[in-house]
């Protein structure tokens, strides 16, 4: 048996077909589908295609590799690779919402140096960018690695996560909606002797940061389970890749026009209490072209 013929059988056991299945699959007989996997013949470039769509691997490992020892390392990998990657977006949004949340919180705590609170919020600001780039950049090193990936996950695994993901995503809006109230009510909340109403909006940008936390790592582990997905994106990767470098042009822009209305407004007009909005707002507008442009990969 060739290394193509062993690779077949065991993609096609994995699926749990039988030859005559697989056979009407591709509209070939069934002693061609035993040739194959006996290596006596191999099928057309065409044919060839379009099994590795099907099994969700390149043309590579169909042909040359050992499939069964290349899948156990690449789910195991893909797993630990798309956790950490997981937990690193999600870390690096909360980071990035706290920024704010620090610099409200000790806004409402009355008497703390301006100069401080922007160190505090700068400080912070960093360290978020640079998880974000780090897990970004590790992303596109994996992904040009592994461009393909089979589906191992189990439809158990998959249902289990399901269960969950109703749950976490009010869990997440929750927080969210009680920080709102929170804010909201501010004027009408005790407040200590010297502490300012500004106190509950970091309360609010508090609760923000960890719900938006929970429904990216939400959102982030739906993803992972969806490999069929990320095969996609890979594939298409070429196509979508000057769309890519637009929105990255955009945002930089967005956000170093930002920064600029954050220095004018903090050291022309003296507005440090309120101009840090400039960078959310950037954010919230970097979201928008991402998801115009974004919208132009589809199409």
């Amino acid at each position: 048996m060739s290394v193509f013929g062993e690779n077949l059988q065991f993609y096609r056991k994995q699926r749990n077909m039988t030859q005559e299945q697989f056979a009407e699959q591709f509209d070939v007989s069934r002693q061609t589908v035993s040739k194959w996997e006996a290596g006596s013949s191999y099928p057309e470039m065409e044919k060839i295609l379009q099994l590795c769509d099907f099994f969700s691997c390149d043309m590579d490992t169909l042909l040359r590799k050992n499939a069964a020892e290349l899948e156990i390392s690449d789910s195991q990998g893909y797993e630990n690779h798309m956790e950490k990657r997981r937990r690193s977006i999600s870390l690096g949004v909360m980071t990035l919402i706290f920024s704010m949340a620090a610099y409200e919180l000790l806004e409402g705590f009355g008497k703390v140096p301006e100069a401080l609170m922007n160190t505090v919020f700068f400080s912070i600001v960093i360290v978020a960018v640079l998880v974000l780039a780090t897990a970004g950049m590790k992303d596109e090193v994996y992904r040009k690695s592994h461009p393909v990936i089979a589906d191992f996950y189990t439809k158990e695994e998959k249902e289990r996560f399901a269960e969950k993901f109703p749950r976490r995503i009010a869990t997440g809006l929750g927080m969210i909606l009680i920080g709102v109230l929170i804010a909201m009510n501010g004027s009408e909340l005790p407040l200590r002797a010297g502490m300012r109403e500004e106190f509950y909006d970091g309360i609010f940008l508090l609760l923000a940061a960890v719900g938006i936390g929970l429904l990216v790592h939400t959102g982030l582990g739906n993803a992972k389970y969806d490999v069929a997905g990320y095969n996609r994106e890979n594939c298409q990767e070429e196509t979508w890749k000057k769309n890519g470098e637009r929105i990255g042009v955009w945002c930089g822009c967005i956000m170093i026009l930002a920064a600029v209305v954050f220095f004018v407004a903090g050291f022309a007009f003296q507005l440090w209490n309120i101009c840090w909005v400039a960078f959310p707002v950037g954010g919230m507008f970097c979201g928008m072209a991402a998801l115009i442009l974004g919208s132009q990969k589809k199409a």
